[in-house]
């Protein structure tokens, strides 16, 4: 078996860069023991699996008689943005029947501002509340997603504030 002088320098590179990356990952591993040793957690961010943003854990981190809430809670999330996706892709549709584009823009800022506003307003506090059991975590919840009903109601209702458009009469 013949190596050449170029094989050898790429398979010394490569073992050089092999030993970097080892020496990092071994650094990470004990900041990491040490976090834990510590007493402080880090949550690896898995939600939504195309672009990580939030850790969620729901069979292993809430208790079991949660379990039920907590999942109707993140379909009621899911469906949160399965409604304001709609909303943009119904209002885009109306803007190109030529319905004016500043209801468009509404639709891009209840897209653009709900969804993290009901991640980290109140699904996340509910998520929090279910793992620590916690009373005042439930109590934020409580008042957020209150306001957040309250906010859908005024939607459906569409009074004419700050569009003058199609709404109940």
């Amino acid at each position: 078996m013949n190596i050449t002088l170029f094989e050898m320098q790429y398979l010394k590179r490569k073992e050089r860069e092999l030993e970097a990356k080892e020496a990092e990952i071994r650094k990470r591993e004990e900041k990491e023991e040490a976090l834990a040793r510590a007493g402080v957690f880090l949550y690896i961010k898995n939600w939504p699996p195309f672009l990580p943003i939030i850790h969620l854990d729901i069979a292993n981190e809430i208790q079991d008689y949660l379990h039920r809430m907590q999942y109707v809670a993140f379909a009621t999330f899911l469906g949160v943005i399965l409604c304001l996706l709609w909303n943009v892709i119904s209002v885009s549709a109306a803007s190109l029947k030529g319905r004016g584009i500043e209801i468009w823009f509404l639709a891009m800022i209840y897209l653009v501002v709900g969804v993290p506003g009901a991640c980290f307003l109140w699904y996340r506090p509910l998520y929090r509340a279910c793992r620590k059991d916690s009373a005042f975590r439930f109590g934020w919840f409580f008042i957020f997603y209150m306001l957040h009903i309250c906010f859908c109601i005024f939607a459906a209702v569409a009074p004419p504030i700050f569009y003058q458009g199609l709404s109940l009469p």
